[in-house]
């Protein structure tokens, strides 16, 4: 079966001095192991963060078989609702999120 594109969209709130990088580096090492890693993603991704009036949108764009759309999406609603990162520079980012699952 073609893997199809789908969207989540998540709203959250950053932590003082957190790098807004974050979330999607979460996602990235949910989906793939690591935010760095070799060949392609098991399934292919982007984030992209925007600030709102109340925090900020997490958009992710990924795409999977429609079989594995659940089982992705919660993969991605988990690493964001962990709420927090430790990046490369040892810094820890955090964020809660604002419009969590059902």
């Amino acid at each position: 079966m073609q893997p199809r594109a789908y969207t989540l969209v998540v709203d959250l709130v950053l932590g003082a001095d957190s790098d807004p990088r974050a979330p999607g580096g979460a996602v990235t090492k949910e989906l793939c192991g690591h935010w760095e890693h070799d060949g392609a993603c098991r399934w292919p991704h982007h984030t992209a963060i925007e600030t709102t009036e109340d925090g900020h949108r997490v958009v992710v764009t990924f795409e999977c078989g429609a079989e594995e759309r659940a089982a992705v999406e919660g993969r991605i609603r988990a690493a964001l609702e962990e709420g927090r990162l430790t990046g490369p520079d040892g810094a820890e980012s955090s964020w809660t999120v604002s419009n969590p699952r059902p």
